[in-house]
């Protein structure tokens, strides 16, 4: 009889997690914005991210900038250090973030009440390439400082003959989940007045995409969206 009970509930247990993987959906939204679409123009690059509390986590993040655009390169952009004479870079950008936060984000807690929403501000700073990532191609380095959560080093690649790919993966944490929305704009301008993005110069639909990758299962998130430049 007990071993018969045993059985029943390692089924019982197998069964739930069959249940919970099943019920877990990755369904992210994602949108992005130019605030200048004239042709030669040098916007503000826009993203917008949206999870819901049941979404799987983010495990890496993919955009696509058409080609015609220009980025600014690292040598663009001078190096700047902190005062304890530390690499910091020029600031090219900003962040605002509201992430779940608490004991019930973590796997192994039993109650996941226990967690509450977490306003997290962010900033975008140039970073100089690394050798290895120079030998790799990398044009750029935007390095989004979410302290204290998160780090991600965004890796710009590609030409403006061929388009850009943007790639970053942020480092996994228990202390945070879903649901998260967040704003993240790239300035016009760095701090010393180098445009970051340029606008293509011939008007028309440019396809902007997006793959937005889960931590948690193979599922990839797939976003296209169509911004017109005009005269």
């Amino acid at each position: 009889m007990k071993k018969l009970t045993v059985l029943l509930m390692a089924i019982t247990m197998g069964a739930s997690m069959l249940i919970s993987t099943a019920h877990a959906k990755f369904e992210p939204k994602f949108t992005v914005e130019l605030s200048d679409t004239k042709v030669l123009g040098n916007p503000e690059l826009t993203f917008n991210l949206e999870f819901a509390a049941d979404d799987e986590e983010i495990g890496n993040f993919i955009g696509y900038i058409p080609k015609g655009f220009d980025i600014a390169s690292d040598e663009d952009i001078p190096t700047t250090t902190d005062p304890a004479g530390r690499e910091q870079g020029e600031v090219i950008g900003s962040g605002d973030i509201e992430i779940a936060g608490g004991p019930g984000c973590h796997p192994s807690f039993p109650v996941k009440e226990v967690k509450g929403p977490i306003p997290v501000p962010a900033t975008f700073y140039e970073r100089e390439r690394t050798d290895e990532e120079v030998d790799k191609g990398v044009h750029a380095v935007w390095f989004l400082d979410i302290e204290p959560a998160n780090r991600v080093r965004l890796l710009v690649t590609g030409s403006k003959k061929t388009g850009w790919k943007i790639e970053g993966a942020p480092t996994p944490s228990d202390a945070t989940c879903n649901p998260l929305s967040a704003t993240f704009t790239i300035s016009a301008e760095s701090e010393s007045g180098v445009p970051i993005l340029t606008n293509a110069k011939k008007p028309g639909p440019k396809k902007f995409m997006a793959d937005i990758v889960s931590q948690d299962s193979p599922a990839i998130a797939h976003f296209e969206q169509v911004i017109t430049l005009t005269k």
